[in-house]
């Protein structure tokens, strides 16, 4: 994890930062017993399993698993990365934030802070020319498409004139200068010096994230030229891969399930006739960013991109992608190669979800996307047809699910469910070789490593709970460091907190559960909430952790011991001193075994 600041900045940070406050903005939270609790916000629930601890500033939920302390909230809530989260959470505290090293943190954030300015000032521009009455060819246009006056409003719709430079002379004229423009991708420069916009006689749809930020601007034509629609450039503060156009008011809807659609209209117009959980992929195919962010905010995904060819290739790497980080994926079809803006204009909201339940899971979709590519009324296509729904068939991971959709095909196609069966089966055998080393494994040698990874994963438990216990009660630290040293620990991340909470320790300067969550990466923080929040609950701390100790002391000692035997098991090379020495340890370890 990136650290930019002190530790001892990030705990004061922490600390004038109350989770119950902060958390309070994002969630309704009800007080039950010694915490709170609300609806998570990071997964759909109807019953509340978040909970917020005041006493070890700490957030678990009991349904999803994620936790943390507050500065973990805000950066999944906010979907931002750790130092803007410190940064965000530093201005809210009033407190300073020091320069990075040759004050390059501070100009990156000084650069981001000018552009977000820029574009909240060029969108305001753009809107209010909308409103201008010498701009009727917008207006206009917006009537035709059946956007109305409050949905231009809602979305902050708005028009860049056909003027070369507008936009450039309005922001000149407000103080900024050239580089930061051309930086901000609202202005470019031409071979003779001078400056223009980008955006010129097109109707301009603002991008936000989450926060409200405008963070880059695309632009429609208001004829049938080309390029019909322009997207502003990545730039410091926008990267198209990391954001999805209307989350900021699909995140809010009360469905279970978000609509991916492809272009602006589609989502404004989905919008005006009440469907408002849905977004559009900023004309890029869907991303992992894009959909770890979708998946914070929805139980299932439905996909609704063009019927052509390209389309269909578009959704499919997106349904996968998204099956792949474990979403619920399914694909709405659009009639006659419609797009959702025309078909819901012409037909009404009631329709379009009739669409959406009849939508197509996965392997559905790919099914029928093959059907509509091979010709299945000869033999040599069925057959192809047949291999190739095979191999969709031999990726499902529910064997059920599986034989469902072997008996649908067998059926349709008159074929026996046990010649398509075989040909599935071919692909999910082992590679070629794997069977055979596989059973040449000694039993032996498997038991012992199953064996292994075992003791290691409960010993690792253990330097997690010990950890934890420490920042739960600082005393507990005397009992450790007499009897542990760093060595001690087996994870190599377990080893670096416990590094840096010995040395906070030894120092005389105190830590509290929520320091010890900072400290561990992402994955990790999790695992530690958990632990505090639900098996730290010991009715004696100093036995527990008296315990703990000499258990991994055990495991320490059991791994010693094993590599010392398998060392004089494989003694051709050891000199009779070598094995005198290695038989002389080995006592000391039993003796040590039986008196812990």
């Amino acid at each position: 994890m990136e650290r930019f600041y002190p530790d001892e900045l990030i705990e004061e940070i922490r600390i004038r930062n109350d989770i119950i406050n902060v958390v309070s903005e994002y969630v309704q939270l009800k007080r039950k017993g010694k915490g709170y609790f609300g609806l998570c916000p990071f997964h759909n629930e109807k019953t509340p399993s978040f909970y917020v601890d005041p006493i070890k500033q700490l957030y678990y939920c009991f349904g999803c698993g994620n936790g943390g302390s507050v500065i973990q909230f805000v950066m999944g809530v906010e979907n931002l990365d750790y130092v803007e989260t410190i940064k965000l959470l530093a201005d809210k505290a009033g407190i300073l934030l020091p320069e990075g090293k040759d004050g390059e943190q501070k100009e990156i954030a000084k650069k981001k802070k000018h552009i977000l300015s820029i574009n909240i000032e060029a969108a305001r521009f753009f809107y209010d020319r909308i409103e201008d009455e010498k701009n009727n060819n917008a207006k206009e246009y917006l009537v035709s498409r059946g956007i109305k006056r409050n949905t231009v409003r809602k979305f902050g719709i708005g028009y860049s004139l056909k003027d070369w430079d507008a936009l450039y002379k309005h922001l000149k004229a407000k103080g900024y200068d050239d580089d930061i423009l051309l930086e901000s991708g609202l202005v470019l420069k031409n071979k003779n010096g001078g400056y223009y916009d980008r955006f010129r006689g097109r109707i301009i749809f603002p991008i936000f994230d989450l926060r409200g930020n405008v963070l880059g601007f695309g632009g429609r034509v208001l004829d049938n030229s080309e390029p019909k629609y322009m997207n502003s450039p990545e730039t410091i503060v926008y990267n198209k891969r990391k954001h999805l156009y209307g989350l900021n008011f699909a995140k809010d809807s009360s469905h279970k399930r978000i609509i991916v659609v492809e272009g602006y209209m589609d989502v404004i117009s989905l919008f005006q006739f009440g469907i408002i959980n849905t977004v559009a992929s900023l004309g890029t195919a869907l991303t992992q960013s894009q959909g770890r962010l979708l998946k914070k905010y929805t139980e299932e995904i439905i996909i609704s991109f063009d019927a052509d060819t390209a389309g269909k290739a578009a959704t499919i790497r997106g349904l996968e992608l998204l099956d792949s980080i474990g979403c619920n994926v399914k694909v709405l079809e659009m009639p006659d190669g419609k797009d959702p803006d025309e078909f819901i204009k012409k037909n009404g909201a009631e329709a379009f979800n009739n669409l959406i339940k009849k939508s197509f899971s996965l392997v559905e979709y790919k099914i029928k996307a093959l059907k509509s590519e091979i010709d299945t009324n000869n033999t040599e296509g069925k057959i192809l047809f047949l291999n190739k729904t095979a191999d969709v068939l031999s990726k499902m991971d529910n064997d059920m699910e599986r034989e469902m959709y072997i008996k649908k095909i067998a059926k349709e196609y008159e074929i026996s469910q046990e010649s398509i069966f075989a040909e599935v089966l071919k692909r999910i055998k082992p590679k070629k070789g794997f069977k055979s080393v596989v059973t040449n494994i000694d039993s032996k040698t498997r038991l012992k490593r199953d064996r292994d990874k075992d003791e290691y994963q409960r010993a690792v438990t253990h330097e997690r709970i010990l950890l934890s216990l420490i920042s739960i009660d600082n005393s507990l630290y005397s009992f450790v460091k007499d009897k542990l040293s760093l060595e001690s620990f087996e994870n190599e991340d377990n080893r670096r907190i416990a590094k840096t909470i010995f040395e906070r320790l030894d120092s005389k300067k105190g830590l509290v559960p929520a320091e010890l969550i900072n400290l561990a990466d992402n994955k990790n923080s999790n695992i530690f909430t958990r632990l505090l929040q639900e098996e730290c609950n010991f009715e004696d701390n100093k036995k527990a952790i008296l315990d703990i100790i000499k258990k991994m002391e055990l495991f320490q000692l059991i791994k010693r011991e094993r590599e010392i035997l398998n060392v004089i098991s494989n003694s051709k090379n050891k000199t009779a001193e070598q094995m005198k020495s290695m038989k002389l340890e080995l006592q000391q370890i039993l003796y040590k075994k039986k008196s812990i």
